[in-house]
């Protein structure tokens, strides 16, 4: 078994992580890294892990320590939720995603081997990977899941067929949000891609 998380109550919450490593960088640019954290465990093989406020970006205010702190830092702040209401959408999308489609959830060995195939992807920080056909029975034929973690764009060789996007840069889910075809399709920087047959 697995369990897939970016965060947890020990050490630093995601957010405070990604101030910690990014100072140099905008604060749009930490949201892009926020929801492609989620976005990894979330369409990831394996239980996913979400602390809880890590959906609005969560912080402690740096304290990687945190179980004899007060209130003050351990608790949630819900004005988070308001604050940064693009993660929470992004983060509750990729949850639906997840829920509605088995392909996702997978738990024979065997299968995963067998219906999950990695793609070649054209730099490092990048993964990507086809789900299908029907993995763990799921109505889509076929799932590309593209991640990329450079701060640029960069196009992909996928399959050379009509894809529908539901998952970009900006919104997450089921609903389709385009069409695109192979056999090249570009991903933004900091940015998940998730397209269906």
């Amino acid at each position: 078994q697995t369990v897939v998380y970016t965060e947890s109550h020990d050490n630093l919450t995601l957010w405070d992580k990604l101030l910690c490593t990014s100072k140099d960088l905008e604060e749009g640019e930490r949201v892009k890294m926020d929801k492609l954290a989620n976005a990894i465990v979330l369409t990831s093989q394996g239980i996913p892990f979400l602390h809880a406020g890590q959906e609005f970006a969560r912080t402690k205010g740096g304290d990687f320590n945190s179980y004899q702190s007060p209130d003050a830092v351990n608790q949630i702040d819900w004005n988070r939720k308001a604050e940064y209401g693009q993660i929470f959408s992004y983060t509750k999308g990729l949850i639906t995603l997840r829920k509605d489609h088995p392909a996702f959830r997978m738990t024979d060995p065997k299968e995963i081997q067998s219906k999950l195939i990695f793609l070649s992807m054209p730099a490092p920080n990048m993964i990507g990977f086809i789900l299908g056909p029907h993995a763990n029975g799921d109505p889509w034929e076929f799932i590309v899941v593209l991640l990329n973690g450079n701060g640029i764009g960069y196009e992909v060789s996928i399959p050379n067929k009509r894809w529908t996007v539901v998952v970009n840069e900006e919104r997450a889910g089921c609903r389709p949000l385009g069409v695109v075809t192979g056999p090249v399709v570009y991903v933004g920087g900091r940015s998940c891609l998730v397209l269906r047959t």
